[in-house]
């Protein structure tokens, strides 16, 4: 990116009012424009990145329109045929899934992987029309906070121009040899992408769910209509947590209460609750989970606790689990906090590593998540009150 793009600003600076992750080599702030309210009038911008977001997982950056919209297809599946969810009077995704369903029958259950797989190598004429009409959008006008002021509303042919002038835009747009459009991830763009994934994809999600209860005002609980149910099974978070409880004696970060049977007996028993809520995170990683006791993690609920108050706490329990995955070879879950940590090998970074480096590093992982689910509107609590 040219220099005179990149943001020298600090990360307290940018905090309030800019829902995606900081960055000093791409420009996160025409970006955090794209989803804005008053630029989304269909779900495709949603579902188109979340498309990107997915393939720049998978290592691809040179991408074609097809195999986007055929994800953004897979991912409005189960909603619309499960759940009949009403997407807007200019949202031509659930005839797509319509069509899709009536003709072949299949589940709303359906495997996503397979899903893509029958959807991209269709060769049915009328599902690759349907296909075709959505690319006349959203590739082009997803990246308008990135022209504005250069044109007002220009075509598909002027945005291809442009994106190749442009080198700080997200992405390029261009015919490959086949003659296929596609997009081409700008560098640092990837690496912005690959690295936040999480903290993207948790702020498009609330985004969505935002959009969708607008047009479904009676539906309840749509976050958990998003995608086909996972079976969540917190038992390996939960054995490695009573693990640690043995070994290290800690205390419950909520009440300050130690976790023996008296205190089981009048709380609740081992809960594992996520200090940024579940439905904003979308996932059970080891780094936002923590014991506490079930009547407490039910108080919680959704809400999110004072940062300042509880951030150091909350680092010295995930330090002691950090130690403890790593000591006892939990693959996954090192993985997971070599992601949060961003660190090339957590097992060295463990080993060469020190309390106060980890503290540093999880506060620059977990942050600007908190930030996000903070700025997206989440409550935030200064603790719980319990009779001792």
């Amino acid at each position: 990116m040219d220099k005179e793009f990149i943001r020298n600003i600090a990360e307290k600076e940018i905090a309030i009012g800019v829902d995606v992750p900081y960055s000093r080599e791409v420009d996160y702030i025409t970006f955090s424009r794209v989803l804005k309210d008053d630029r989304v009038v269909a779900s495709y911008k949603m579902y188109w990145l979340l498309a990107i977001l997915d393939e720049v997982q998978e290592g691809n950056i040179e991408i074609e329109f097809r195999k986007l919209i055929t994800r953004m297809i897979a991912y409005a599946w189960y909603p619309i045929s499960k759940f009949r969810l009403y997407f807007g009077a200019w949202d031509n995704l659930g005839k797509v899934v319509n069509y899709i369903s009536d003709t072949y029958n299949l589940k709303p259950n359906i495997n996503k992987g397979e899903l893509i797989v029958f959807i991209y190598n269709s060769n049915d004429k009328e599902l690759n029309k349907m296909i075709k009409n959505l690319t006349y959008n959203v590739p082009h006008k997803f990246l308008s906070p990135f022209y504005d002021g250069i044109a007002k509303e220009p075509p598909l042919k002027t945005v291809m121009m442009l994106s190749k002038e442009h080198k700080r835009w997200i992405y390029e747009i261009y015919r490959n040899s086949d003659e296929e459009n596609c997009i081409r991830i700008r560098e640092g763009w990837d690496d912005y992408l690959k690295y936040n994934y999480k903290m993207i994809q948790g702020w498009v999600y609330y985004k969505l769910v935002c959009f969708l209860q607008k047009r479904n005002p009676n539906v309840p609980g749509i976050a958990m209509k998003l995608e086909a149910p996972q079976n969540r099974n917190l038992t390996t978070q939960t054995k490695i947590w009573t693990s640690i409880i043995e070994r290290k004696n800690i205390i419950d970060l909520y009440t300050g209460l130690p976790f023996t049977k008296e205190n089981y007996k009048e709380h609740g028993n081992l809960s594992m609750d996520h200090f940024i809520p579940w439905s904003f995170v979308l996932h059970d990683q080891m780094w936002n989970l923590v014991p506490t006791f079930k009547n407490i993690n039910s108080q919680k609920s959704d809400n999110l606790f004072n940062y300042e108050d509880y951030i150091e706490g909350l680092a010295q329990l995930q330090y002691d689990a950090f130690c403890f995955v790593v000591d006892e070879n939990k693959k996954d879950e090192i993985e997971e906090y070599r992601g949060i940590l961003r660190v090339p090998d957590a097992v060295a970074f463990k080993g060469k590593g020190s309390y106060e480096e980890f503290f540093k590093r999880y506060k620059d992982g977990i942050c600007p998540i908190y930030n996000i689910a903070d700025n997206q509107g989440f409550k935030v609590v200064n603790g719980i009150c319990i009779n001792r």
